[in-house]
């Protein structure tokens, strides 16, 4: 069977270097960029970054979202290589058209964007001469901001991805967190602490009752699980579909926002005070959530003693950010490794 490992992540994280490792591991390179360059070169237009993301939206709008991706996937079905390393995904339509290939995963790859930054100015190619302003302009649009729904929109391909590199150390370390995947795919690693957890966390989100967002959360110490949790109603009162319906949508309340207007008890609120029902001591432990947590959590998180967040899609919630941002007492880690959906 054709193995097929794809490629998602902003420009500056990567993507590129895991190209390389996987070229030593036999893994034959195809690009959807390519296909948008071809085309480039057929128009006339320069292959700056711009022209390049231009001609990509032009191509999508006109064939569909998932055009790119269908084209590899054809190429792929036509060749004889068993192994391959497909970059350039930029759109969701994309993975999905990608995903009909039997044996394809999805590897994201991100970095800070001060990393990024920092790397594009130090290249000695197109980005060198960029300010920071402009990287910072062209991150925005590669994460879909302004983008139609057809354009790039890498945001939401991290958002799908089977792993999830963070890519802000060094070549070494790419190079190791890349053989943990693989191993993982031939069944010769075991997944990682963090990522047994993590798979708890979404296991234990399954149970949630609210209806913007499913969240669970699990803490841990010493390797151990201590208690769980999930957001919905307290105990002995009706959910919110029981009520009709969401009490934060009904008065328009934006996310991140007004968090007492809600029925409902978070996820980490809820392992939290499991642990205080059944005398077991957290502090010193490691929260693992799918969410980064609200400001009322994040109080409740700090004063329980807990020493570590380990947290994997983001929330805009501003003063949980700056309380965070003031604290010395409690780490804050976004997750990586193995993904769960």
């Amino acid at each position: 069977m054709t193995r097929c490992i794809g490629l998602t992540g902003y420009m500056g994280s990567g993507k590129g270097e895991i190209v390389k490792l996987l070229n030593e591991h036999g893994y034959t390179y195809i690009s959807l960029s390519d296909m948008v360059r071809a085309e480039a070169t057929k128009r006339g237009l320069e292959h700056t970054r711009e022209n390049l993301q231009n001609v990509g939206n032009d191509l999508r709008a006109k064939g569909g979202a998932g055009v790119l991706g269908m084209k590899v996937r054809e190429t792929i079905e036509k060749e004889s290589a068993k192994q391959w390393v497909i970059d350039g995904i930029r759109n969701p339509a994309e993975a999905e058209e990608l995903r009909r290939l039997p044996d394809f995963h999805m590897i994201g790859v991100t970095a800070d964007p001060e990393v990024i930054v920092s790397r594009l100015t130090a290249r000695k190619r197109e980005g060198s001469s960029l300010s920071k302003e402009q990287i910072l302009e062209r991150l925005e649009k590669e994460k879909g901001v302004g983008e139609p729904p057809e354009g790039q929109q890498v945001k939401k391909c991290l958002e799908l991805v089977d792993f999830l590199i963070i890519n802000e150390g060094t070549l070494e370390e790419l190079a190791k967190k890349l053989t943990h995947f693989l191993r993982l795919l031939d069944g010769s690693d075991r997944p990682s602490f963090d990522e047994v957890f993590m798979e708890i966390a979404y296991t234990w989100a399954q149970r949630a009752t609210c209806l913007r967002r499913k969240v669970g959360a699990v803490i841990a110490k010493d390797k151990q699980q201590l208690t769980a949790g999930y957001n919905g109603a307290p105990k002995g009162v009706p959910h919110c579909a029981e009520m009709g319906g969401c009490l934060r949508e009904k008065l328009k309340i934006p996310s991140g926002q007004r968090h007492e207007m809600c029925r409902g008890t978070h996820a980490e609120q809820n392992a939290i005070t499991q642990a205080a029902k059944l005398g077991i001591s957290i502090e010193g432990g490691t929260l693992y959530t799918n969410t980064f947590p609200c400001v009322i959590c994040t109080k409740m998180i700090l004063n329980a003693g807990i020493t570590t967040v380990i947290y994997d899609s983001d929330y805009d919630d501003p003063l949980s950010k700056e309380i965070l941002g003031q604290q010395i007492g409690l780490k804050l880690i976004r997750y990586e490794g193995r993904k769960f959906h």
